[in-house]
């Protein structure tokens, strides 16, 4: 397997604008190409696995590569360090300017370590010269920031970053209104799951940055919503975002029972509200005697 056109797949969702996906049998991990012409915007790097670059150069040519991470999960950044110039939330970022998976919590080795059995158990195919068993993700020196409310001039299309932490405290959507389309990163997951489980997530938040996006929405800034794993939706398919709000505010609010789990990330606690599933991270529970136990 070559480690380009057999390990990647490329779908155009726009104009000028493409989906790269890796890693489908188990984690569909997307990044966005955003084509502006003389100027060309990548919206998340997945895995590292393969020759990202090389892709994206075939998508838009050899001109100027700029890259958003909508966060520093290591499903996002895995093959930044193919790119210089990459900008991100400075929440999302250590202080020396560098951007690496532990920036936020440790969770995520053992998702890598999973990622790497779960694919090889189903027997799937890694490109030639990759070598599973010192898979990991490297940090990325070097990286700029951003913050809400900035807008990225790419060539000749613009992109308005909105802030939806819930997922992560410094996740951030990009919008082009002029092309209707919405990157929203891990705001919702395929299935529909909310993952909030993570030592740095927060429900309340999370219930905010979905009322921002159906506020975005219904004022006309986008009509596709396309997302790191899963989707686009567009259309009646939005109404995913009004799913997952009411799933979000139930949770938060403490109106459902919930279901503890081990995810690949540790122990989470699991809601099912309507088709939405929410993980969050433990919290103390009340027994029956009042006292709290973790």
């Amino acid at each position: 397997m070559n480690d380009t056109t057999e390990w990647f797949t490329v779908e155009q969702i726009g104009e000028r604008t493409h989906q790269i996906t890796e890693g489908a049998a188990v984690l569909p991990c997307h990044s966005f190409v955003v084509d502006g012409g003389d100027e060309t915007l990548l919206i998340d790097t997945g895995l590292g696995i393969g020759d990202l670059r090389s892709v994206v150069e075939d998508i838009a040519g050899s001109g100027d590569i700029r890259v958003l991470l909508t966060h520093s999960h290591w499903d996002h950044i895995g093959g930044a360090n193919q790119f210089d110039d990459i900008v991100i939330n400075d929440r999302e970022r250590h202080s020396d300017g560098s951007v690496s998976m532990d920036v936020l919590e440790d969770d995520h080795s053992a998702v890598v370590d999973f990622f790497v059995t779960e694919w090889l158990e189903l027997g799937e195919a890694f490109p030639d010269g990759f070598d599973p068993e010192s898979y990991t993700i490297d940090p990325v020196p070097d990286v700029g920031t951003v913050e809400p409310g900035d807008v990225l001039t790419v060539g000749d299309r613009a992109l308005e970053l909105v802030a939806i932490p819930g997922h992560s405290p410094g996740l951030l959507a990009a919008i082009d209104r002029d092309a209707g389309i919405c990157f929203g990163s891990d705001v919702v997951e395929p299935g529909i799951e909310l993952f909030a489980q993570f030592t740095t997530s927060d429900i309340d938040a999370y219930v905010d940055s979905l009322n921002r996006l159906i506020e975005l929405r219904d004022d006309g800034a986008f009509d596709v919503l396309a997302i790191g794993h899963g989707g686009p939706f567009s259309g009646d398919e939005l109404s995913v975002l009004d799913d997952a709000k009411r799933a979000a505010t139930a949770v938060a609010n403490g109106e459902v029972p919930f279901e503890r789990i081990d995810s690949p990330t540790g122990v989470a606690y699991q809601y099912t509200v309507g088709d939405v599933n929410v993980l969050t991270q433990p919290h103390e529970e009340k027994s029956d005697d009042g006292e709290r136990s973790g």
